[in-house]
């Protein structure tokens, strides 16, 4: 059994065009809030009940997605322009997010104290 695309297709893509690579990294966390359609429509009809604060591991995944997120199109997009080959985009936006997550996970509870402080501090003033 096989998977049913070819890899090196793919790589001869972004090779060939680098904004695929951008656009990728530009839109990614908007397709993955396709996913939340499901969470809605159980939650609607009662088979789902979500927490009422965001764990550990969620707010993990959330600073990964955004920090993520932004480091990624900066960089992709001037990595575009600067020529780099759409291999080695490739491969510095896997290393990025892997530093990133490795970054999120070590700090994980130190971050999420911070932003807890924080909205203790919006709290007292509104």
């Amino acid at each position: 059994m096989e998977l049913p695309f070819n890899i090196i297709d793919i790589l001869h893509s972004i090779e060939a065009e680098p904004g695929f690579l951008v656009a990728f990294a530009a839109f990614h966390p908007f397709a993955l809030l396709l996913l939340l359609i499901p969470l809605w429509i159980f939650k609607k009809i009662g088979v789902y009940k979500p927490a009422e604060e965001l764990g550990i591991f969620g707010f993990a995944v959330v600073c990964i997605m955004m920090v993520g997120w932004l480091m990624g199109f900066v960089s992709q997009i001037l990595l575009m322009f600067m020529g780099v080959s759409g291999i080695k985009m490739l491969m510095i936006y896997f290393a990025m997010y892997l530093c990133v997550t490795a970054c999120v996970i070590v700090n994980a509870n130190g971050l999420k104290k911070i932003y807890e402080k924080d909205q203790l501090k919006k709290k007292k003033v509104a």
